[in-house]
């Protein structure tokens, strides 16, 4: 939220009209994401459960643990 004050409270001492709008069209863009989760959480909540049972679930976290492995070592392979 802090850049789009700054652009907001640059631009409200030229054109406050357009600040105001612009400062109305981040609140509302931001509200609405927070009330579409809201009303979205069975859903979001049905497809979690459906995740942490699946077998599909546990081959990625599986392949992510060994990249994350192989980039720690790469890390160290490139420092020395």
């Amino acid at each position: 939220m802090a850049p789009i004050l700054g652009v907001v409270f640059e631009v409200a001492s030229s054109n406050l009209p357009y600040a105001i709008i612009l400062l109305l069209a981040f609140g509302i863009g931001h509200c609405s994401i927070i009330v579409l989760a809201g009303t979205m959480s069975k859903k979001v909540q049905e497809y979690l459960n459906w995740t942490e049972n699946s077998k599909v679930v546990s081959y990625i976290k599986k392949i992510c643990g060994v990249l994350v492995i192989l980039g720690g070592i790469y890390m160290i392979y490139i420092t020395y």
